[in-house]
């Protein structure tokens, strides 16, 4: 296969870095922060784009000349809140504005395309592990003055720089709430989310301050107390739908032998269970270019040095050949591709094992996941 040399410059220092071409999946240096590229103001193709006019009448009737672009996202960040039923669904932003209905996934997709109809690009955010409580979360930020703003549309949130909002603040980023939790306060753009209607008394109802008991008869602890939960453990965050994020796999293998994940029976149901539910961190469902990109990367306790075979088993006829990379005291000894499983046989030769599992081309579904341990 080809190869193509590149200096990458880290500290002020050239170094040589080999990439393969095949290697498809993209990286961003600060995708926290980067300005917002084409896909950010693109409505899809699959949009209904008339119909999406007439949302856009139902909740600016006397149009949107004059309003900030800080006014316009909170405002359809209010009507999606609103209008919506929480039930699950999905597709088209266009299916669920009709449908009626949608969890977090749905609801972030409708508010961001019905954002980007308005002219205001917009971008997914997934927090993942967020447990106990969901086992991930879809949010929406939107990019004006410069920098992304997080409006949550499922439970009609956002954080604001001071204790009341006046319109003279800042609008946190996701990123921001991560980097200091404390030092923002929680707004709500409804007295409470998901009551399958939109009028004229929504519409008035302005900011407020969420307080410590907002939506607390839903999830039994006020979802404040929550998103700072989220906003101080989650990890990973993709910061868009093509950033790549790595779900840990934390494997001890010192005393037992063999650490599983699901079952071999066709379903996935099982590991996104264990992945999103469990005490420990064992990966995800899938590998690959999915929504976002994943990869699974490798933290395995041993003995000392030894072999391991890690077997992933997935759910389709003909998946595609998933790829290692060492990290840490491993080395990769043999790979065979057989069927509806990728195998690798591993010499680890320190204590702690560190490496990481990925799919350069399509997303490789996960049935099952096995490691084995024997003696070298």
């Amino acid at each position: 296969m080809k190869r193509v040399l590149m200096v990458l410059l880290l500290c002020g220092i050239a170094w040589p870095v080999f990439a393969e071409e095949a290697f498809s999946v993209r990286y961003f240096n600060t995708p926290a922060d980067r300005p917002p590229g084409p896909e950010e103001y693109r409505v899809p193709e699959e949009e209904d784009e008339a119909f999406l006019d007439g949302v856009l009448q139902e909740i600016f009737p006397e149009g949107m000349a004059g309003l900030s672009e800080e006014a316009k996202a909170i405002e359809i960040m209010r009507y999606v809140s609103s209008a919506l039923e929480l039930k699950n669904n999905g597709g088209s932003a266009t299916k669920v504005l009709r449908e009626g209905y949608a969890i977090c996934g749905g609801m972030s997709h409708a508010f961001r395309v019905l954002c980007r109809k308005a002219g205001i690009p917009s971008r997914y955010i997934g927090a993942f592990y967020l447990r106990p409580v969901q086992g991930g979360h879809a949010i929406s930020e939107v990019y004006y003055g410069g920098k992304w703003r997080l409006l949550d549309p499922t439970f009609a949130m956002f954080y604001y720089s001071k204790n009341g909002y006046d319109g003279t603040g800042e609008i946190a980023s996701f990123h921001d709430v991560v980097l200091n939790p404390d030092g923002w306060t929680a707004m709500k753009v409804v007295e409470k989310p998901w009551g399958g209607m939109y009028d004229a008394s929504i519409r008035a109802f302005g900011v407020a301050p969420a307080g410590p008991d907002y939506l607390k008869d839903v999830y039994g602890t006020s979802i404040v107390e929550l998103y700072h939960k989220y906003a101080t453990e989650t990890f990973p965050v993709a910061y868009g739908s093509d950033d790549p994020v790595s779900f840990p796999v934390d494997v001890d293998l010192r005393e037992a032998a063999v650490f599983e994940v699901g079952k071999v029976d066709g379903d996935s149901r099982d590991v996104v269970l264990a992945a999103l539910n469990g005490t420990t961190y064992v990966g995800g469902h899938y590998v690959g270019g999915s929504f976002p990109p994943g990869f699974h990367t490798w933290s395995l306790q041993t003995p000392g040095r030894c072999r391991v075979r890690v077997t992933y088993s997935s759910t389709a006829e003909n998946p595609p050949a998933l790829r290692f990379v060492p990290l840490k005291a491993v080395r990769l000894a043999e790979f065979r591709s057989e069927g509806k499983q990728s195998v690798f046989e591993l010499l680890v030769i320190g204590p702690e094992a560190i490496f990481s599992i990925y799919s350069p081309e399509r997303t490789f579904v996960v049935d099952a996941i096995e490691a084995m341990r024997s003696a070298q």
